[in-house]
């Protein structure tokens, strides 16, 4: 008996890949499953990105990350809309370029928990003492955690060097301000 051939093949959508748009088997799939673990570190969700990616669709190595780029930005818009977020920028500017986040120091963190209860936006893990597993869900320029801190344990870059990220970025980017 003949077997139809198209019967097991995955819905195609299309993604931006560079100037490129590309055909991406069962990318709604791809999305969901990895939000399914959303439990963990946005560097573990790269890689399960990666993987699901894979087991579906051929990757060349040489454009393996510009695929793997395009494919988080369709995570983290797929994540905001599951969670009722914001889209991931700040000033239009993403997210990911700003380095503000929490910096826990391991010697005078005593495991209270305090971080992790107070931030409601996942940036900490409680792993025994805190430790930052998703830094850029930290709001700009929040330093919630570290007031709360009791050990003092947590810092954060200083509001100058904030301010002169930010001018840099938006000249980047072309942005006003």
């Amino acid at each position: 008996m003949a077997r139809d051939c198209c019967a097991a093949k995955r819905p195609v959508d299309q993604m931006r890949v560079g100037k490129l748009e590309v055909g991406i088997a069962d990318l709604g799939g791809i999305l969901k499953r990895t939000y399914e673990r959303a439990d963990a570190s946005d560097e573990e969700l790269k890689a399960i990105l990666l993987e699901e990616l894979k087991a579906h669709n051929y990757v060349p190595a040489s454009v393996e990350k510009e695929y793997m780029s395009a494919l988080w930005e369709q995570f983290k818009v797929y994540r905001a809309e599951q969670k009722g977020w914001i889209e991931e920028k700040y000033h239009g500017v993403p997210r990911e370029e700003i380095h503000w986040y929490p910096t826990v120091n391991d010697e005078r963190c005593t495991g209270c928990g305090v971080c992790v209860d107070m931030c409601h936006r996942g940036v900490f893990s409680d792993t025994g003492k805190a430790k930052v597993t998703n830094p850029y869900r930290c709001v700009v320029s929040c330093t919630g955690c570290a007031s709360m801190c009791p050990e003092k344990a947590i810092s954060f870059p200083t509001l100058v060097q904030l301010r002169e990220e930010l001018r840099q970025l938006r000249t980047r980017y072309k942005l006003e301000g």
